[in-house]
């Protein structure tokens, strides 16, 4: 991130933008003030500030709120540098301030009395106003804050409907140093400049589309998640959808932190991918499940241009941030997101609490089977492993469509649980997935 700071740094404000789409606003450095200035002490830190997510809340009970309400809940994640060995955070402080002062904050979260999986003791300020700061403090004496993993959300609402939304943010704090003499000290860190924002109707997740025709996906599930009733009691529609289903290798053996960078990674690689291959995120359905996600895309997509422009942005995505984790951590292989992913092509329902049909039990037994495990597991020159069922398999890439070809695919028989079946998978390198190779050799 930043270059290190100290007593007198550099004018110039170096603001580095991620290669990931959507997902960060800005790094920038944290400069020290006071008695670290005074002292003529470099030390080496920053702050990743994702870029703010927005989200519309439902209107009533059994009805889905559209962009026009006056009530967002947004959420503002970030991550701080990971400092020298020595050094530490003490107290970070996020301030959010919105340019409207008719905003006003209904609730804020984390809030007092909240602790984060760290520890930390947080406080938060602004309740009834456009300023908003929350303060993470390390729980002991001799404790520091972990750099990753910090995020802060408010519900916000305005006398008039949503059009736009901007404001700034500023990131100060305390750190902890060594002194020569062996004993510690504490001084303050800020960001140069306020890093500024904008929200606008393209930004804002909603339950339901601008136009208001058609049920978006998730639309069944939400009404019983809200207390009403489904449009009828019979069964929901059935329509043949391509799904991308991916899973995050080794998830469970990470540590808290780590899990939720992971998350947030994984959502960052899913939005890229469908940047690349020109998917609308909004018009697919969308099943988070933790370490996995499943992507159920629109009945009208083109499986012959999608599905090879996907495989290329899922390995240029996951090169992307596991290059960003690199420049920020260092060499720490625990942090690397590798992932399986699967395709099919079959019959979805959209159920009560998610997706069902045989094509989705399908797709996750091929995703969770043994040999696409183990060939993810061996060859750690590659960050995804890509299966296909049999039938998309022979419909897609034995064809020949740009940008897919059979060239290192192996057939593999698949028995998970009471499932048998035949699936095709392949090591998908970054340098494979590029469209400019159209032989799709790995």
């Amino acid at each position: 991130m930043g270059e290190p700071v100290g007593a007198n740094p550099p004018e110039r404000h170096e603001v580095a933008h991620i290669q990931v789409p959507h997902d960060l606003l800005a790094t920038t450095d944290l400069v020290a003030s006071g008695v670290l200035r005074a002292r003529g002490l470099r030390l080496r830190a920053g702050v990743a500030l994702g870029r703010p997510l927005a989200f519309a809340l439902p209107a009533a009970a059994g009805t889905l709120s559209t962009v026009d309400t006056t009530t967002l809940l947004l959420c503002f994640p970030f991550d701080l540098e990971e400092m020298p060995a020595g050094c530490g955070y003490r107290k970070i402080e996020l301030a959010v301030t919105f340019d409207d002062e008719h905003l006003r904050a209904l609730d804020l979260q984390p809030g007092p009395g909240w602790a984060s999986p760290d520890g930390a003791r947080v406080t938060a300020f602004g309740l009834g106003r456009n300023r908003l700061r929350w303060i993470f403090q390390a729980p002991h004496a001799d404790g520091t804050l972990s750099p990753y993993g910090r995020w802060t959300q408010v519900v916000l609402t305005s006398p008039s409907p949503f059009t736009e939304w901007s404001g700034r943010i500023r990131v100060r704090g305390v750190v902890e140093h060594p002194l020569l003499s062996g004993t510690r000290s504490e001084g303050e860190i800020q960001t140069r400049d306020d890093v500024p924002f904008i929200l606008s109707r393209a930004d804002v997740w909603t339950g339901a589309p601008l136009t208001q025709q058609t049920p978006r996906p998730g639309a069944w599930a939400l009404t019983r998640l809200e207390g009403a009733d489904p449009p009828d009691d019979k069964l929901p529609p059935g329509r043949r959808h391509l799904c991308l289903a991916v899973d995050i290798e080794k998830y469970s053996t990470r540590g808290n932190v780590d899990m939720i960078r992971l998350q947030r990674g994984l959502l960052r690689v899913m939005r890229a991918a469908c940047e690349r291959a020109a998917v609308d995120w909004n018009a697919c359905g969308r099943q988070a499940q933790g370490d996995g996600y499943l992507l159920v895309l629109p009945p009208d997509t083109d499986d012959t241009r999608v599905v090879p422009r996907l495989l290329a942005g899922l390995a240029e995505a996951l090169a992307a941030v596991n290059g960003e984790q690199h420049g920020r951590t260092g060499p720490r292989s625990h942090v690397r997101t590798r992932m399986r992913a699967a395709f099919h092509h079959g019959i979805v329902h959209e159920a009560d609490s998610g997706y069902a049909g045989s094509a989705v039990v399908e797709l996750f037994r091929i995703l969770d089977c043994d040999p696409l495990r183990a060939l993810l597991a061996d060859d750690e020159s590659t960050d995804l492993a890509a299966a296909f069922t049999d039938q998309t398999y022979r419909d897609l890439v034995v064809q020949g469509y740009e940008g897919l070809s059979p060239v290192g695919f192996v057939r593999t028989e698949v028995r998970v649980k009471q499932f048998a079946g035949v699936a095709w998978i392949r090591s998908q390198r970054h340098v494979d997935s590029a469209l400019h190779d159209h032989t799709g050799t790995p």
